[in-house]
């Protein structure tokens, strides 16, 4: 069996580095809450009653259970919506509308749009893999990919929605990003029963209604279902903010964002929208009508989920260059310290919780403590102590997970190792198509799935030490 137990206590930096107060001031955040005693959608309310707390309690643990329950979720919920839920109804919520990507529907209706970061092309190398014989699973299937322009759009009274980036306008056409590949990619919100979306049709139900929608003049909506996450946060969605507020045209146009996030995410967005524009968060399945509407379109984007196994050609997410530059240059480079002395220059990540954990982390973490490597648990720092630990770091080992974001605030030729499964539906290249562009040296060390896994890419895996050990000394000689 393998060993789970830490080897030693993870570092933490000293009180006077601590700068994870929010610098938030309550009079420039303006909340929409859920209403009371009304469930956002679908999947809470079944979450949330008798069957969902006897699922949570008994039936949870069993891999075999969650998968078969996870099956008959994904595909029995649009039948029962097609065929049951809407039968006889003809409501606004339950229609099918058109599914548009913004840059058509901007040169369809003639809207207004300002350029912020004009297309570029981005260079996809393959990185070192240990063992070398799992070269070809970090191999890319481009030299190079151009990624679009990033233009913000104003929509005339359209709708964003608590819960997801797709904004309805005009009633009858639900906008998503230029990025979306309807074939292959399946949504958070199709999988919390928000919307059902048909591929083929290019259409969408949608099934959040909120008929006391608050209204506001003018604000630039971020929501985006995948929010929570700090990677989807970090990768996605933060940087089409920063390149959002940098542009001095919209500087008192307010923000609106996904409401309950994570204490660290917003720090990260008052660090970036600066201290006098208004935000607002809004609930889960709460709208908000908005006379004048900005868009920004996609500055990165990893896909949730793959709506069909059968294509091949899934994306490991794209991501642009120059707003995760943006976003260094805003976070990370005031973050490094003069005294370099006070941030560990070699740091190990420790994966505390979730899944894809490194099974053998006990073994893993005793060779890095030997080889001079301090371990980091990042969930107990602030996020600037995050982005601080990054800025200064020159070596960065850590298994795959959302923590591994921050080496986005790292200095060029920083060297990056991630830690990773082997499976067939593995997103291999996510970590080296976001970072090598922004100069960071990025390799990997591929593992074998625990024994009796049955998560797939989410199970818990095991590194071979001496994987590792090769690993680091190509790290320490380069």
């Amino acid at each position: 069996m393998a060993e789970n137990s830490p080897t030693a206590a993870a570092w933490t930096p000293s009180p006077e580095e601590d700068s994870g107060s929010l610098v938030e001031s309550s009079a420039r955040i303006r909340k929409v809450e859920a209403l009371a005693g009304k469930r956002p959608d679908s999947f809470a309310r079944l979450r949330e009653s008798s069957l969902g707390s006897f699922y949570r309690k008994h039936l949870r643990p069993y891999a075999a259970v969650r998968w078969a329950v996870q099956w008959i979720w994904r595909h029995g919920y649009p039948i029962y919506v097609n065929h049951v839920a809407t039968r006889g109804q003809r409501g606004h919520a339950r229609r099918w509308r058109r599914l548009i990507p913004l840059s058509e529907l901007v040169r369809k209706k003639r809207l207004g749009s300002c350029r912020l970061v004009a297309a570029c092309l981005v260079e996809t190398p393959q990185p070192r893999v240990f063992p070398a014989d799992d070269r070809a699973c970090l191999a890319s299937p481009h030299e190079r990919y151009e990624f679009p322009e990033i233009f913000v759009a104003t929509l005339p009274n359209a709708r964003t929605y608590g819960g997801s980036n797709l904004v309805l306008v005009d009633g009858d056409e639900v906008v998503c990003h230029d990025l979306y590949d309807f074939a292959r990619d399946y949504t958070s919100e199709e999988l919390h029963g928000r919307t059902l979306i048909s591929a083929k049709r290019r259409r969408i139900r949608w099934l959040m209604n909120d008929d006391q929608p608050e209204s506001v003049a003018e604000a630039a909506t971020f929501v985006d279902a995948c929010a929570i996450n700090y990677a989807h946060w970090l990768s996605e969605v933060l940087p089409r903010i920063v390149l959002f507020c940098a542009e001095e045209r919209f500087r008192h146009v307010p923000i609106v964002v996904n409401d309950g996030l994570h204490r660290n995410i917003m720090e990260s967005l008052l660090r970036v929208v600066g201290p006098e524009r208004e935000i607002i968060t809004l609930a889960v399945g709460r709208a908000l009508l908005v006379g004048q509407l900005h868009l920004t379109a996609a500055a990165g984007y990893v896909p949730f989920g793959q709506r069909n196994t059968r294509l091949s050609g899934h994306s490991h997410g794209v991501f642009s260059p120059q707003a995760l530059a943006l976003l260094r240059k805003r976070l990370g480079e005031p973050a490094r310290s003069a005294d370099a002395a006070h941030w560990p220059a070699r740091i190990f990540i420790r994966r505390g919780s979730g899944a894809r954990m490194l099974a053998n982390t006990a073994e893993v973490e005793t060779l890095m403590i030997a080889r001079g490597y301090t371990i980091i648990q990042p969930e107990t720092l602030s996020f600037m102590q995050q982005v601080r630990l990054f800025a200064n770091a020159r070596i960065v080992v850590s298994p795959t997970g959302a923590a591994l974001a921050n080496a986005i605030f790292c200095q060029p030729g920083t060297q990056v190792a991630v830690l990773m499964a082997k499976h067939q539906e593995m997103i291999y290249r996510y970590w080296c198509d976001m970072l090598t562009p922004l100069g960071i040296d990025v390799s990997y060390v591929l593992g074998e799935l625990a024994e009796g896994s049955k998560l797939g890419i989410h199970g818990d895996f095991l590194a071979t030490t001496s994987h590792i050990g090769d690993l680091l000394e190509a790290l320490e000689t380069t």
